[in-house]
This record gives C-alpha cells, sequence and structure tokens, in this order.
C-alpha cells in the first residue's frame, strides 16, 4: 500500500478557489472586475480566471479581495470519439503558442500542450471530461496531467454532464493517479457560479503554494458539504463532517470493494470505513441532507 498526501495532516490552513471561470474577455457574460468582485463577496481566497485560449492579465489584488492566479482553458486535440480535449492550466507565467484556427488547435497532440504548460509553469487538470465525451483511453496516455474535474457545475446545470467519478475511479482502479477538484467553470449565463470550489491547504496564500497544493492533491473538492476531518492510519479511514452533517458517506473503491454509510434518522457526523486489504485505492465522497457533496482525493494507490 502506498499512502498518499492526506491534506487534513497538512500544516497550515484551508483556501477556498475556484480556478475555471471565465469573462467577458472570451465567452463569459461578466468582466473580469465583475467576476473578481463576486468571489469577493462569496469570500473566495484564490481565482483564475480561465479565458479560452489565452491568458487573462492577472487584475491587482484589492484589499480584502481573492488572489487572482493566471491561468487558460485550451482545447487541443482529438479524443477516441473525435471530441477534443479541454485542459486548465494554472499558474502559467506566459501564454503557450496555439494556433487561432479551431481545426489546427484539434490537430495538435494533447500530451504536447500538457508539456507545453507545463514549461510554462502551470499545474494542468483535464476539464469536465464527461461533458467532452472524453473516454478512459483518453485519459489513461496522458502524462503530466495533475488530475481531472470530478465536478464541474456549468455542464452540470446546462446539460447534466458535470459529474465524472466515473471517469476518475476507471482510471484509479488501473494504478492512474489523478486527482479530482471541483469548478464553477462559470460563464454567468445560467446558474453556474457560487456552485462548485476546491478548499486547498496551505500555509501561505501565494500563486506558487497553491499550484504547489494542486500538484500535490493538498485539498478536498466541494459543492458545499464541509469536511473537518479525513484520518487514515494504514488500518482505517475515518471521516468527520461539518454541519449541518452527512446524509451519507461513501469509500469509493475499485471493483467491489468500498462501503456507503447512510443517515437513519439524524445525520452522520462520523463515518469509518476498515481496510480490507483487497482495494487499489480509496477515496471518500459525503453529501449532506441537502444534496451538496464533497469529494476527498484517493488516501492510497496500488499501482
Amino acid at each position: 500500500m502506498t499512502a498518499l498526501l492526506n491534506p487534513f495532516a497538512r500544516p497550515g490552513r484551508w483556501f477556498r478557489g475556484v480556478f475555471h471561470c471565465h469573462t467577458t474577455n472570451s465567452d463569459g457574460m461578466r468582466s473580469v472586475e465583475s467576476a473578481m468582485a463576486y468571489y469577493a463577496e462569496g469570500g473566495y481566497d484564490f481565482v483564475s480566471i480561465t479565458d479560452h485560449n489565452q491568458l487573462t492579465p492577472v487584475p491587482r489584488r484589492r484589499k480584502d479581495g481573492p488572489l487572482a492566479v493566471p491561468g487558460t482553458e485550451v482545447d487541443v486535440g482529438q479524443s477516441r470519439l473525435g471530441t477534443s480535449y479541454h485542459l486548465v492550466g494554472i499558474g502559467l507565467r506566459e501564454m503557450i503558442g496555439l494556433p487561432r484556427e479551431v481545426a489546427a488547435r484539434h490537430g495538435l497532440a494533447p500530451q504536447a500542450v500538457v508539456r507545453a504548460l507545463q514549461q510554462a509553469g502551470a499545474v494542468v487538470f483535464v476539464a469536465h471530461p464527461y461533458w467532452s465525451g472524453l473516454v478512459v483511453d483518453d485519459l489513461l496516455p496522458l502524462d503530466g496531467v495533475a488530475g481531472i474535474e470530478v465536478f464541474n457545475a456549468n455542464t452540470e446545470v446546462d446539460i447534466g454532464k458535470g459529474y465524472s467519478g466515473v471517469h476518475w475511479d476507471d482510471c484509479l482502479s488501473r494504478g492512474k493517479l489523478l486527482f479530482g477538484v471541483a469548478n464553477d467553470d462559470a460563464h454567468w449565463r445560467l446558474q453556474d457560479f457560487g456552485q462548485a470550489w476546491t478548499q486547498l491547504r496551505a500555509e501561505a496564500l501565494t500563486p506558487e503554494s497553491i499550484v504547489e497544493g494542486l500538484q500535490s492533491g493538498a485539498f478536498y473538492a466541494s459543492t458545499g458539504a464541509v469536511l473537518e476531518d479525513v484520518a487514515f492510519n494504514g488500518a482505517a479511514i475515518t471521516v468527520r463532517v461539518g454541519a449541518p452533517g452527512a446524509s451519507e458517506v461513501r469509500f469509493k473503491c475499485d471493483h467491489r470493494w468500498g462501503h456507503r454509510v447512510v443517515a437513519e434518522g439524524e445525520p452522520l457526523e462520523t463515518a469509518t470505513y476498515a481496510v480490507r486489504g483487497h482495494e487499489k485505492y480509496v477515496r471518500v465522497e459525503v453529501a449532506t441532507p441537502s444534496g451538496q457533496r464533497a469529494w476527498t482525493n484517493p488516501l492510497f494507490l496500488e499501482r
């Protein structure tokens, strides 16, 4: 068993952030200033504007406002089903070179684009794989990708294809380590803002600490459920859920392993799973009585 980073055991504090949203610089309905003001009012700690195939200039941080981290979303390559990959690059120092023509971008090798984003200083995630029509064979060959969006609010609100848990489990079951983030992907036409975010653990709020935390998996994803603690001693995993508690806690594993704990009466405050020794990985999903959710990254992974 190879234990992975457990952010709940890491020094520091939690920072709430969104690193996939759009402005009028591409296909969003709000200006950069309006988008940043919305997240400032919501108490977010960091935000990355990821306008399509470009690097929107990072605005100066306002007092008590969120830290702006440079970012972009690029559509490139061609999947097994003929769709394109949408890659989110966070923390890049400068925009990578991309053709303006759609056909030319979709003729690029996705792996080459991942490398280019990394060389520009970015941590890379695959955005909304379910909505994009990606399958496991599209994700497995990618090297250097930190993870996927396990939940994307825009594509969920739009057509109900925001949850990519099956894609995640398919990769983890094959020993492919990917972390799972949640993002708004706000375009501001639908109710796709303030819906999904990532809680990242770090000792300081800087662009470098955000990139490092995302790269190392020092976070959990949420649409509103709060995780107060996740403890793993090698034999058992215990989850402590913040108010209002959980209607159910799912310990997700490969094959038929795992466990589902359902509240009987009052919402759950804690849940425990004893590892049997057969599992290749375990990650945790929590749902509140009102349907809000949270996802941890895998606590271990056998490759």
